[in-house]
């Protein structure tokens, strides 16, 4: 790296050489200086060399009456002193690292701080006292007042070398959306910075302060048709909801300004101006004169004013309405109700309740506030039934009415709910009891507005319809037999189906069918045992399977009675077996041997005693054949003829004997003669055989 000597102004040779090189250097630098400064303070530097920022700003410049006079006449303060001027010059490099790295908003100068900051000096550098003011028609502006107050010009034409009168060209490179218009400080809104109607505001916003008698003060958006009762409302919830979010987005910019500040890197005051798109260091060379706004930190910004409150205070709505405009939410919730009986013509002028039929209280009161969908083509006297029906008048007491509306009502109109006429109002169908008690049950306060507020077993209503106590208590079960038989027609106005008893009592009966129809299989299964401990005597079977001549089921089955093959018994011993005192029911009590029912058919003691049948000597029965005192007939009430067949024939077949008797009587003699000594005379043979032969011979056989 070459270093730099001063050996050569010592040197009295070099010297003179050396002080005038030094000399044409500074020269040279000072000249390219100030040809710089003097490039970058002309019109043409702004317009072309930023034009990446300045395009929309340009435009406005080049359309206003001030586009003739220099950029530098308002953005620099006035008289400046050269250092002033260098440091802004220095601090404009500032400008240049955001423009080219993109690192900029639009539009410039966002909420016009340049205005707000710029001292009235700048604009009476050329505007002199004697120039006479030509205010627009129908305005009164006292400029002397404002001077007094030190209200500078800009505060009030801060867009007069820039009016934004067309399209924003540029686009933000951050956002990518479209650069909005600056404020105008020049419209009314503007001036209510300031002004108000209020005792509190800074200045009076009396209409007659600004504009002179005859001027039409009434914007036209009021004389529209629809404006007033509805129009207006929705224009001034507008604007309310409107400055609610303005506010509320500067509150969150405010926040989190710092924090944005500190991730990039800038000082605090650098960031905001460099944000709001205003030129580096305006504020300082302003203050540096002495003349900083008072006012530019103390005025809410222009989007923050709200449009109506420019020609009425807050008591205009309140004085109007007769209450707090708009609604706080607490008037929404609980005190309306009560100001609504004294003031319902107030409520009348914007909701036209009366008109209505008391359609907006209804929309709200029996629709969106309920689980209710309320249709407001129908008059709610017409549809209230089914919501009250599906939900109850819970939320109509606790919010509005009391009980005695309801029932003044009702008196009244004498109206009997739809419900009440429905087929199954009093009861359902066999398996279940009436709608009403459904109802009851579920919403028992609805009830009581007709019926009384009583217990049902207090209730006359109640009591006059049912008789008996109900609901029926715990007690009821035990003695609800002797009401069932004494006054049944008490039972019946509700349990009209006689198989409540069997469902409940009958086990196995809960699905509604006649018990009849299913107590064969139950008693088949578990026998009559529980029936008669619990309700029925043992003659109460036999009475009714006499009168109503039922047999049961089993007794229809092949074999009930005797056999119907050699290999199987009768079935009706096995069951008297199994449940002697189901058999006991219809045919008595005792053994079968005792028993009159069995003697009557079997003839013969049951079951027979040991030896009846001996093989060897025919036992019992084969004496009683011989004696005559057993015949055939009586053993066939339960044996067929195979079963004898096996026994005194040695043969086990299926089919009758007499089929294959010819194979012993061909063996032997013996074997014929066996059969005359053991059963049959000499003639039972001739007899059948005799018969089959003329069977035979007259071709019947």
């Amino acid at each position: 790296m070459p270093k730099i000597s001063l050996t050569g102004f010592k040197d009295p040779v070099r010297r003179p050489r050396y002080i005038i090189w030094t000399g044409v250097a500074v020269l040279m630098l000072a000249a390219v200086v100030i040809v710089a400064l003097g490039v970058t303070s002309t019109y043409w530097f702004c317009a072309n060399g930023c034009h990446k920022v300045q395009d929309d700003t340009i435009t406005a410049y080049d359309a206003s009456s001030h586009s003739q006079i220099s950029c530098m006449a308002c953005h620099m303060p006035v008289n400046a002193d050269p250092i002033t001027f260098l440091l802004h010059k220095a601090e404009a490099l500032g400008e240049l690292y955001l423009t080219v790295t993109d690192n900029f908003e639009l539009p410039l100068n966002a909420h016009s701080y340049v205005a707000m900051e710029m001292p009235e000096k700048q604009c009476t550098q050329c505007h002199s006292s004697n120039r006479e003011i030509t205010p627009g028609p129908g305005i009164i502006i006292d400029h002397e007042i404002h001077h007094e107050e030190e209200v500078s010009c800009t505060m009030c034409h801060n867009r007069v070398a820039h009016p934004e009168d067309f399209e924003m060209a540029l686009t933000d490179p951050k956002t990518g959306e479209k650069s909005h218009k600056h404020a105008n400080f020049m419209d009314m809104e503007a001036c209510f910075r300031c002004h108000g109607l209020e005792k509190d505001a800074v200045a009076p916003g009396a209409c007659g302060k600004c504009h002179p008698k005859g001027f039409k003060l009434k914007p036209a958006s009021h004389d529209a048709a629809a404006f007033y009762p509805n129009g207006h409302a929705e224009m001034a919830l507008k604007e309310i909801e409107r400055v609610d979010e303005v506010k509320a987005e500067s509150k969150e910019g405010t926040e989190s300004k710092e924090g944005t500040e500190s991730k990039e890197g800038t000082e605090s005051k650098e960031g905001t101006e460099s944000k709001d798109g205003a030129s580096l260091g305006i504020e300082e060379a302003y203050a540096s004169g002495g003349e900083a706004n008072k006012w530019s930190e103390s005025l809410p910004a222009v989007e923050e004013v709200n449009y109506c409150s420019t020609c009425h205070a807050k008591s205009f709505c309140s004085n109007c309405h007769g209450m707090e405009m708009p609604h706080p939410e607490e008037f929404k919730t609980e005190s309306h109700p009560d100001l609504v009986k004294t003031k319902v013509d107030k409520c009348d002028m914007c909701h036209s309740v009366k008109k209505t039929r008391f359609l907006f209280c209804n929309d709200c009161h029996h629709g969106s506030a309920s689980n209710w969908k309320y249709d407001s083509k129908i008059a709610w006297q017409t549809q209230h039934a089914a919501t009250v029906t599906k939900n109850g008048i819970a939320g109509c007491l606790d919010k509005c009415h009391q009980k005695k509306y309801c029932q003044d009502c009702h008196t009244k109109l004498n109206p009997v709910p739809g419900s009440h006429k429905a087929a199954d109002w009093l009861r359902k169908s066999a398996e279940a009891l009436g709608v009403h008690a459904d109802q009851f049950k579920g919403q028992p306060e609805s009830c009581e507005i007709c019926h009384g507020g009583d217990a049902p077993n207090k209730n006359k209503f109640c009591i006059a319809c049912h008789v008996l106590e109900m609901p029926h208590p715990q007690t009821f079960k035990k003695f609800h037999s002797k009401t069932g038989k004494e006054r049944p027609a008490v039972c019946a106005t509700c349990h009209a189906f006689k198989e409540l008893c069997s469902d409940c009592h009958h086990k196995g009966a809960v699905d509604g069918r006649p018990w009849q129809g299913v107590h064969g299989g139950v008693v088949a299964k578990d026998g009559a045992t529980g029936c008669l401990e619990a309700c029925h005597k043992a003659d109460f079977c036999v009475t009714c399977h006499t009168a109503q001549k039922v047999v049961p089921a089993s007794h229809k089955q092949a074999g009930w009675t005797k056999r119907v093959s050699l290999g199987t018994k009768a079935l009706h011993p096995a069951t008297w077996e199994k449940a002697k005192d189901s058999c006991t029911y219809c045919h008595g009590v005792g053994e079968p041997s005792k028993n009159a029912f069995c003697n009557k058919c079997h003839q013969l003691p049951m079951p027979h005693p040991d030896g009846y049948g001996e093989k060897e000597d025919g036992g019992a029965h084969a004496e009683g054949f011989s004696k005559k005192t057993l015949n055939r007939n009586a053993c066939v009430n339960c044996h067929i003829q195979a079963f004898c067949d096996g026994c005194h024939h040695d043969y086990t077949g299926a089919e009758r004997w007499v089929t294959f008797h010819d194979a012993p009587a061909k063996k032997s003699d013996e074997a014929v003669e066996a059969c005359l000594d053991k059963c049959h005379g000499e003639v039972y043979c001739s007899n059948c055989h005799v018969r089959r032969a003329a069977e035979i011979l007259s071709g019947t056989r």
